[in-house]
């Protein structure tokens, strides 16, 4: 019997310069000082430096050292792009990517049930177009030139592709079913993955090729819980509400699951994280766990932490966490032990709450919302991550809403009134 699933493609794609990026991380590297500016304006064929959405739930990719800022301890707003809350527009919805040396962000009309997709570059902030797609709440994910986005339906799921350049829609798949969220889309080994519920305790994850192919189908136990899943070229892994499942990245074959959980809530609180054959995870219930992802016998370490942890990054043998959004941690990567605790009172005295962190070049970048909604109170926050000691702090316009993204030696921080850039 076949899928109930429709494809339609609106022109045949060239996978040009390789086609979808692959990797663990990536880079959109340019020249130095002038030379930035000239080449960041124009998307080009290349990996992405921040291709998944950046916010406080997932972290788990974060970019190379070619694209740090210059000076860690010195930065200027060089830049503000207004992307103002005007009623029925959301501005902070989808979460924005960074990818060709572009950020991409959203708004959603909810009166209109469309997404309004604006691209501008990472070093000046110059506006480089916009195009509009049908349903609210996009999630977007960048590969090469691509843009993969899936909208928030009640009457089954539907991938999109895009020209990351010019907006044309590529392809959709359409699927109908229950009326549960899909999770957001990734890319690794050069396939497009994503799953969505198929029951109350069922779940499917696919697999698609760029031009839009189904490469492979696995159905699953245990619904799918809302955070999306952790993937390289060779591991996919897959968040339920009762644990996760483990797939081969390329042939979707079962490899072994966690259905249940000692004690405390069965749901993950984050993202998984995948780094050097190793799977990290948080739970609700604030433990954080590590298991070898050859052997199947149960967790190597786990670690239980007051409130709820999110992984924020995962690399140098620390796990750095932020922990009920008041806390930045970095715990060894081999027995779990915390090295080092950083509170956000400790960042500013009225501080009320942190973003993700973003880890580039030996240094985490944050976001810190002040309680005096003053203009100006807000701060970015550089901390040492060997130390966990603030380096540098700058004000912001407004209160962070998601992680720093670091892109062409720039820091992004998008705030209630838009994004802004700091060099």
């Amino acid at each position: 019997m076949s899928e109930p699933s429709t494809l339609s493609r609106r022109r045949t794609l060239s996978l040009l310069g390789g086609g979808l990026a692959v990797g663990s991380i990536g880079g959109y590297v340019v020249g130095d000082d002038f030379e930035r500016a000239e080449t960041a304006s124009a998307p080009v064929i290349a990996p992405t430096d921040w291709s998944h959405p950046n916010y406080d739930a997932t972290n788990n990719r974060h970019p190379p050292v070619q694209n740090a800022p210059r000076d860690p301890t010195s930065f200027d707003i060089v830049w503000k792009a207004p992307m103002s809350l005007d009623g029925t527009f959301v501005p902070d919805n989808p979460v924005p990517v960074v990818a060709n040396g572009l950020v991409v962000g959203g708004k959603n009309s909810t009166t209109r049930s469309r997404t309004n997709f604006e691209l501008f570059t990472t070093h000046g902030g110059e506006s480089y177009g916009s195009f509009s797609r049908p349903g609210i709440k996009h999630t977007p994910v960048a590969a090469g030139d691509y843009l993969f986005s899936h909208p928030e339906t009640t009457d089954g799921t539907q991938l999109d592709a895009s020209n990351f350049r010019s907006g044309e829609q590529l392809w959709s798949w359409e699927k109908g079913g229950a009326g549960y969220p899909p999770l957001q889309p990734v890319v690794a080994g050069g396939l497009v993955h994503m799953a969505t519920s198929t029951g109350r305790s069922t779940a499917a994850a696919y697999a698609f090729t760029p031009d839009g192919e189904t490469k492979w189908k696995t159905r699953f136990g245990g619904r799918h819980n809302l955070f999306p899943p952790a993937v390289t070229p060779r591991t996919l892994v897959h968040p339920t509400i009762n644990g996760f499942v483990v797939f081969d990245t390329q042939t979707g074959e079962f490899r072994w699951e966690v259905t249940s959980w000692d004690g405390g809530s069965k749901a993950m609180a984050t993202a998984p994280v995948l780094h050097d054959g190793v799977l990290y995870t948080a739970r609700h219930d604030g433990r954080v766990l590590s298991y070898d992802l050859e052997d199947d016998s149960g967790p190597q370490w786990v670690r239980r932490r007051q409130g709820t942890a999110h992984i924020a990054a995962v690399a140098d043998g620390y796990v750095y966490l932020t922990r009920s959004g008041v806390k930045l941690e970095a715990h060894r990567a081999d027995d779990g032990s915390r090295e080092w605790s950083l509170d956000c009172l400790d960042i500013h005295p009225d501080a009320s709450g942190l973003t993700a962190a973003t880890l580039c070049d030996g240094s985490l970048y944050v976001g810190v919302s002040v309680e005096d909604d003053d203009q100006y109170q807000h701060r970015l926050a550089v901390v040492d991550a060997d130390y966990g000691t603030v380096s540098h702090q700058t004000a912001l316009p407004g209160t962070p809403r998601f992680g720093p993204m670091i892109s062409n030696g720039t820091v992004i921080v998008q705030t209630r009134d838009g994004f802004v850039g700091l060099r």
